[in-house]
C-alpha cells in the first residue's frame, strides 16, 4: 500500500463496505487514519454508503425497567455500551419518543403528552448512547394553561464538513403544540433555544392530527378529508398528499405507517381481520400495493383458533418491514406479519408500540488516534 497514491487510496478507502469496517480500517495503519479522518474524505463516503443501523430500541411492557436495546447483529454490536443508564435517575424512568441518526429523544415517565398532561411541557432529553451524553430540552418559555402539547420530533441539524446531519453538538428539535385550538410549532437549537416555525400553508389542516407512525427519516399523520401530512425529517417542512377514496379513511381507528424492506413508507389499515397496504408511486399518488385476511395467513400457527378473528386485531408494534398483532380476546397470543411476503409468524417478543433505529455515529470518532 505504501508504493499506493493518496488519490488511489481515497478511492479502494471509500469501497469499504460499512462503517464499522471503516473504524477497522482506520486502525490498520497511521497513513490509512489520516486518509479515513479527512473531512473530504468522510463527506464523500457518507454520500456513497448509507448509515450503519447499530440496532433499534423500544419502550416494552415492562417499563420500570427503561428502554430495551436490541443490536442489528449481536456478533458485531455489543449492547453493552447502548445502555442509558446515565440518564438523570437511570433509565427506568424515560421513554423514547423519536430517534434520529445515533441521537434518542426521550420523555420522562409521568410527564408525556397524555391526558392531563398534555396542558404542560413534558420533561424532555437527547442523548447519544455511545458517547453517554445527553442535554435536556428546556420548555416553550411561553407554554401556558392555553398551550396543549401534541409532539416532539428530532429533526436534522445543518450538514457538518464531514457529511454529519445530525449530532450532539447540531440536533433540533421540532415541537408541535395549540394555543387556544390553533397549532403551532416551535424548533429548539442549542444556538439558539426555541424560536417559532411559519406553517401557514399547512396550518388548516393541522387541527385534530392522528400519528401514524416513521419511515425513511420522515414522520406522518392523518387528518380528516384523506389528507396525509408528512414531517420531513431533515429539513422540519411539512407536505400533504390526498390519500386514494378506495378507503373510508375517517372511519379508520387502526392505521399506522411502516418502513418497508426497501426503505419506503407503507400505510396499512386494519378492519376486521383484513390489512390493507398502500405504496406510493412513482408519480406521488398512494395505491393499494398488497392485502391479507389475516384469519388465513395464521392458519397453522401454534395456538391457533378461528374465534380469535371474531372479532378485530390489536396493533402491538410495527417497525421496519412488520407489523405485530394479537386478538382482542386474548393478549398472550401475538403473532408478525412481514410486510414484504405477508406470511405470518409468532411473535418473538415483547417489543412495545413503536421501533426506533439507532445508527453508528458519523462521523467516526478517529481524532484522538491520528498521532499515533
Amino acid at each position: 500500500m505504501d508504493v499506493m497514491s493518496d488519490d488511489a487510496l481515497g478511492l479502494v478507502l471509500e469501497r469499504v463496505d460499512s462503517h464499522i469496517s471503516l473504524i477497522r480500517a482506520a486502525a490498520v495503519c497511521r497513513r490509512w487514519r489520516h486518509a479515513i479522518a479527512d473531512a473530504g474524505f468522510l463527506r464523500r463516503y457518507r454520500s456513497l454508503h448509507a448509515p450503519t443501523v447499530a440496532g433499534y430500541y423500544h419502550n416494552g411492557a415492562r417499563t420500570d425497567d427503561g428502554p430495551v436495546f436490541v443490536p442489528s447483529s449481536p456478533s458485531v454490536v455489543d449492547a453493552r455500551h447502548f445502555s442509558l443508564d446515565f440518564l438523570p435517575g437511570g433509565a427506568g424512568p424515560w421513554t423514547v419518543c423519536d430517534s434520529r441518526g445515533s441521537l434518542l429523544l426521550m420523555f420522562r415517565k409521568g410527564t408525556d403528552c397524555t391526558g392531563d398532561h398534555a396542558f404542560r411541557f413534558p420533561n424532555t432529553l437527547v442523548c447519544d448512547p455511545l458517547t453517554r451524553s445527553y442535554t435536556m430540552v428546556p420548555p416553550l418559555a411561553d407554554f401556558d394553561s392555553s398551550c396543549y402539547f401534541w409532539a416532539n420530533f428530532l429533526i436534522d441539524g445543518d450538514i457538518d464538513i464531514a457529511g454529519g446531519c445530525i449530532g450532539m453538538f447540531n440536533f433540533r428539535v421540532l415541537c408541535m403544540f395549540s394555543r387556544s385550538g390553533v397549532m403551532h410549532v416551535a424548533v429548539f437549537t442549542l444556538s439558539s433555544s426555541w424560536s417559532d416555525k411559519n406553517i401557514g400553508h399547512i396550518e388548516p389542516m393541522l387541527q385534530y392530527p392522528d400519528f401514524l407512525g416513521h419511515s425513511g427519516g420522515s414522520h406522518y399523520m392523518y387528518v380528516d378529508g384523506n389528507i396525509l401530512i408528512k414531517l420531513d425529517g431533515s429539513t422540519g417542512d411539512f407536505t400533504s398528499s390526498v390519500l386514494p377514496a378506495i378507503e373510508d379513511w375517517d372511519q379508520r381507528s387502526d392505521c399506522f405507517v411502516a418502513e418497508g424492506r426497501d426503505g419506503k413508507p407503507r400505510i396499512c389499515t386494519m378492519f376486521n381481520s383484513t390489512m390493507n397496504m398502500f405504496a406510493r408511486l412513482d408519480g406521488g399518488e398512494w395505491a393499494l400495493e398488497k392485502s391479507v385476511l389475516l384469519s388465513e395467513a395464521t392458519t397453522g400457527l401454534p395456538g391457533y383458533h378461528p374465534s380469535f378473528f371474531s372479532r378485530g386485531q390489536y396493533i402491538l408494534a410495527w417497525g421496519t418491514g412488520f407489523v405485530t398483532l394479537y386478538p382482542y380476546f386474548t393478549a398472550d397470543w401475538q403473532y408478525s406479519i412481514n410486510l414484504e411476503t405477508m406470511e405470518a409468524e409468532l411473535a418473538k417478543g415483547d417489543m412495545g408500540q413503536m421501533v426506533y433505529c439507532c445508527e453508528v455515529p458519523w462521523p467516526p470518532a478517529l481524532h484522538a488516534c491520528l498521532d499515533r
